[in-house]
């Protein structure tokens, strides 16, 4: 028994905001104390509330959701990408499995690109692509090519909106709301790491409620990406 993974950076502010609001209230009623996870509760509850905070004023205004919306876009093609590219790492090919060590160089080079605040995932992702542009036959041996295309078109489709819409005031409370997403992402780990760690020394006993109720609600959500991602594959327009 375990804490199942979930991919919380795929999920929008609304979803990511409930997802913790519930595992929060969850570990609240199932005594923190009990399952060994005080002490990292009060870090959890506070990045939550500021969490809040932002999400508040990003609710206040349609530009900061599309601008959202678009970034996400942007990041889903970046992370599609990269799994693409560890899945050709493995390739039975060798042709293969060398192009894709070769991209893999210029990917590591920029890291987390999609933690980055707006203008330098911008530019991140501008860099990013022409130091691939030397690489165009090994993206086309991994069938990249399109992906290349797709991520430059979110791209500047994302710059184009900030540039229009987007105001300073704006553009601060959307940074802060990525910021402290990571945070409360962080703190999450870091419980789950925690409780799957106390499962192995303790056993099962004192966290099956705690961690198939928790399980229920990853479930829940896993199911939502899940969906969206088949939508999104059919061309069908997302949620708003």
């Amino acid at each position: 028994m375990k804490i199942s993974n979930i991919k919380l950076q795929l999920l929008r502010n609304e979803e990511h905001f409930q997802f913790h609001t519930e595992t929060l209230s969850l570990i609240e009623g199932s005594n923190p104390q009990v399952l060994g996870i005080d002490g990292l509760l009060p870090a959890y509850k506070a990045n939550h509330a500021d969490e809040a905070e932002a999400l508040d004023v990003i609710r206040k205004s349609a530009v900061t959701d599309d601008l959202s919306k678009a970034d996400m876009l942007r990041d889903t093609t970046l992370m599609g990408m990269k799994a693409a590219l560890k899945s050709a790492g493995n390739h039975f090919q060798a042709e293969k499995r060398q192009a894709a060590a070769r991209i893999k160089i210029v990917f590591d080079h920029y890291g987390k690109v999609t933690l980055k605040p707006y203008d330098e995932e911008t530019a991140a992702i501008n860099s990013l692509l022409t130091d691939l542009q030397p690489l165009a036959a090994d993206l086309a041996t991994l069938g990249l090519t399109d992906w290349v295309t797709e991520l430059g078109a979110n791209n500047r489709a994302f710059d184009t909106l900030k540039k229009e819409r987007y105001t300073e005031a704006s553009a601060k409370t959307q940074l802060r709301m990525k910021e402290v997403r990571v945070l409360v992402d962080e703190n999450f780990k870091s419980i789950a790491e925690r409780v799957n760690a106390l499962i192995i020394v303790n056993g099962e006993a004192a966290y099956t409620a705690f961690v198939n109720e928790l399980n229920q609600r990853i479930d829940a959500y896993t199911r939502t990406l899940a969906q969206r991602r088949g939508r999104n594959a059919t061309g069908d327009t997302p949620d708003a």
